[in-house]
């Protein structure tokens, strides 16, 4: 019987020492002193017998191989437990999901390692005692991926002070400062703690706002507008990249204000005034940012102002060969972009291969002969396609078909940037991105493939804030089963403390019971 009990000593003990990084306190101390206890109850039954056992040489043998066997056993369990506590002081992480559920997007790294060497972001969290463990999660992942996110987590019941100081007048509110939240650099409320919401607060207070404007009065399709021709999820996301979003009616003004980081054309179906086209150009050559999305079949008179520009919007529509289920190679005028020309915009594109998808495109080049600047073609179709200039068969009939004289084969890019040298001192180059094709951006198909990722860092380039763009800003999320930290903490001890614990010593009494 004193074998057994000291088997069974032993095995609490060891369990004790595991369960100091995985169990509640308590139940880690009564097993090490339950497990003491046995071990003591063992040595005491059989004490008697020890003594006359070690009157015999073979008994002295004995009894050293099991000295040896639990200064060993002692030893792993000290070992274990080293190997327990370095691993909760220097934790890694291993996300084995197929969707990444429990890392950081690529897009909130790159935020975060825009944070200056010099300097740090400070999280105050505000949660009641025990009710952090959602918020938390989520601050970790900050915290692990980046040493200058700083967060410290406070109850507004114990800490009043703090509440009243930083005027927090429910629980759930955290505070994203740069620099610490006393040092004014700028703080940013946020009350939902996802990984979204906290990556567009730390980039609110590490970089400045800039100011975008949607052209107006051409029936160009509104920022506000929710409807399927709209670009409010185009807003929207801009809002999340720190970018301000307004509408100019530059009809009404002599030029275009002077707070616009960058001006967008998207798809109009009207002609613009002539001192509108010449408000622009003062603007881009003067160092401003412009993105024109024209459409095919309509006819404006931007294509005279591109010209102006170096560039030739041309009026066709794109062809490109699509391969369909159970239906083998077919034509179609929704092109499946793959290839990218070498460009800050399309650089992850490049990496990633990721698509874009465009629908009823034109194409878009460089006038010949003009060598005065460097066109960066950053979207191109397939060899198979071509630029159909049969509109009117296009447009009546539905009917396209390869014509050399008249028609240009593929590749044909749908998608070019290029950059202008400024003159006066203080300025950055003025910046043009144009695009054969303004619904890859509407609300019907921004969300396509990589359509907004596309559309954002072209936006991103033209502000110039280069160092965030970016692909993979949103991710969806897999479901999961939402658990209260205590919970969570219940359900772990038993799945890796109290079952292999009652397996083992349910296996050792079954062998006792087999020898005995």
């Amino acid at each position: 019987m004193g074998i057994l009990l000291a088997i069974f000593g032993m095995v609490l003990i060891l369990f004790g020492v595991i369960g100091l990084f995985s169990a509640p306190t308590w139940l880690a101390a009564a097993h090490l002193g339950l497990g003491f206890g046995l071990l003591l109850l063992a040595a005491a039954l059989r004490l008697g017998e020890f003594r006359e056992l070690m009157k015999r040489d073979s008994a002295r043998r004995s009894a050293k191989y099991v000295g040896n066997t639990l200064l060993q056993t002692v030893a792993l369990t000290v070992i274990l437990g080293l190997i327990a506590y370095l691993s909760v002081q220097h934790s890694v992480r291993w996300d084995l999901t197929e969707g990444k559920v429990h890392s950081l997007t690529e897009a909130s790294r790159e935020v975060l390692a825009q944070i200056p060497e010099d300097d740090y972001v400070e999280i105050l969290a505000f949660y009641l005692t025990g009710s952090a463990a959602t918020g938390r999660e989520a601050l970790d992942l900050y915290t692990h991926e980046s040493e200058r996110v700083k967060v410290e987590t406070h109850d507004p019941v114990r800490r009043p002070e703090l509440a009243e100081r930083y005027e927090i007048r429910s629980e759930g509110v955290l505070l994203v400062c740069r620099g610490g939240c006393d040092s004014g650099k700028g703080t940013v409320r946020v009350t939902q703690p996802s990984e979204e919401e906290l990556t567009k607060a730390i980039r609110k207070v590490i970089s400045e706002q800039k100011k975008l404007y949607f052209l107006t009065g051409h029936g160009e399709g509104a920022p506000e507008d929710r409807e399927a021709t709209g670009f409010s999820v185009a807003k929207q996301a801009l809002e999340d990249e720190n970018i301000e979003v307004a509408s100019l009616l530059l009809a009404k003004l002599e030029d275009v204000p002077a707070d616009a980081a960058a001006v967008i054309i998207a798809g109009p179906n009207h002609s613009l005034l002539q001192r509108e086209l010449e408000a622009l150009d003062r603007y881009l050559r003067g160092g401003g940012s412009l993105l024109v999305m024209a459409d095919p079949i309509v006819v404006s008179n931007l294509e005279g102002q591109l010209e102006a520009w170096g560039i030739e919007l041309g009026r066709d529509v794109i062809v490109d060969q699509q391969i369909e289920l159970f239906a083998g190679p077919q034509l179609g005028v929704q092109p499946i972009i793959t290839d990218y020309g070498s460009h800050p915009i399309t650089k992850d594109l490049i990496a990633r291969r990721g698509p874009t998808l465009f629908r009823l495109a034109r194409s878009v080049r460089k006038l010949e002969g003009d060598g005065q600047f460097e066109v960066v073609e950053l979207a191109r179709t397939g060899p198979a396609s071509w630029a159909e200039t049969d509109l009117e068969a296009f447009a009546s009939e539905g009917r396209v078909s390869l014509d050399p004289e008249h028609d240009r084969p593929g590749p044909v890019a749908l998608g070019i940037a290029r950059s202008f040298e400024v003159e006066e001192d203080g300025k950055r180059e003025g910046r043009l991105v144009v695009i054969g094709d303004a619904d890859f951006a509407r609300n019907r198909y921004i969300a396509e493939f990589y359509n907004a990722d596309f559309f954002l860092n072209v936006a991103n380039w033209l502000v110039g804030e280069e160092q965030f763009i970016s692909i993979e800003r949103k991710r969806p999320r897999a479901s999961r089963v939402v658990m209260t930290r205590q919970q969570v903490s219940t359900f772990r001890y038993i799945a890796i403390f109290v079952l292999p614990e009652l397996i083992v010593l349910l296996g050792i009494l079954n062998w006792w019971t087999r020898r005995s």
